[in-house]
């Protein structure tokens, strides 16, 4: 029994001579503190700007086409007529009804800044034609054109341009990349010299007198709510204070456009409009009244053609007149 008691009182006195090790050793480190070298650490941290990491080159290799002052900010993605909306929702009816195959877009920054960055659209559209319209239907009014060796304009944060069957923009995240976005075009349509061309000759389509070039639209479906009209070039005349719009489709033969013509004049009359009577000087052709405008629509060989919505029956049967002679031609 005394050897127990005896165990247990040397065991208590080293728990104590322990725990008066521990006081000692807290009250010496408490002693010593400096609070303002943990203030000032403190300080540093959340002074300390946030770092913008790119990815190194070896983890995202940089296309033939970038140029040096531009660096990938990570893989491309690629959208198929099933997840096109959800890269651009909203807008991808129009290019799904235009004949979209794919849409690549890549995101590269400024290698001398990696805070300034812009993002890349490649729009296969399948066909020149295709490209040419969703380019046309989306310009932005205040674009200014430039020579790419290709359709394209520009705006202070954006480039848009078409290449054979592709559809490309480019925006900017500022209007600092100015130099980065038109390099980065031009390198694309000099990587692919045999996707290059220019937009479709429409001046073969509408007489020169008055018209605002910058204004031909080629439009792919739905043409003025008539299911059955595609593929219809428009452009807009200045007639002095009035505005109007030509039109012109080419069809496969002279039949169909035919067809087309009498079709579309049923339409008009069925939304309200009414028919006035041949166009003066028009073989194959008729003038409606639609509420408080005017249509004209003729036919001539494969060319289906007209105005739409003019102000006054004169600019109507004036620019019908002039396409007419130049559809002769």
């Amino acid at each position: 029994m005394r050897r127990a008691r005896t165990a247990e009182t040397c065991i208590g006195l080293l728990i104590l001579i322990a725990l008066a090790g521990i006081a000692a050793t807290i009250y010496s480190v408490q002693s010593r503190f400096d609070p303002s070298y943990f203030t000032a650490m403190k300080a540093k941290e959340e002074k300390a700007p946030a770092r913008i990491s790119l990815p190194a080159p070896s983890e995202t290799a940089a296309p033939s086409f970038l140029p040096e002052s531009l660096v990938p900010m990570g893989p491309s993605q690629t959208f198929n007529a099933e997840t096109l909306s959800d890269k651009i929702d909203g807008k991808a009816e129009l290019y799904l009804s235009s004949g979209f195959a794919s849409l690549t877009s890549s995101r590269f920054a400024k290698r001398s800044d990696a805070k300034s960055w812009l993002e890349l659209y490649v729009y296969d559209m399948g066909e020149a034609g295709n490209a040419f319209s969703v380019y046309t239907v989306q310009k932005r009014k205040e674009g200014q054109d430039f020579d790419l060796g290709a359709a394209a304009y520009k705006t202070e944060d954006a480039v848009f341009f078409i290449n054979g069957s592709k559809y490309v923009e480019i925006v900017s995240s500022s209007p600092n990349m100015g130099d980065e976005m038109l390099a980065l075009a031009e390198n694309l349509v000099g990587s692919d010299p045999q996707q290059n061309t220019r937009k479709p000759d429409t001046a073969g389509f509408f007489p020169p007198e008055s018209l605002d070039a910058g204004s031909v639209t080629l439009h792919m479906s739905d043409v003025f709510g008539f299911s059955e009209l595609n593929r219809v070039y428009t452009a807009n005349y200045e007639m002095g204070a009035l505005q109007v719009t030509a039109f012109v489709s080419k069809r496969e033969n002279a039949g169909e456009a035919a067809g087309l013509a009498e079709a579309y004049g049923r339409f008009l009359i069925e939304n309200g409009g009414s028919e006035i009577g041949p166009v003066p000087g028009i073989p194959n052709s008729k003038l409606y009244q639609v509420y408080d405008t005017f249509e004209t629509v003729l036919h001539k060989g494969p060319f289906f053609a007209g105005t739409h919505e003019a102000e006054t029956r004169e600019s109507a049967v004036e620019i019908a007149s002039r396409l007419y002679r130049k559809l002769v031609e």
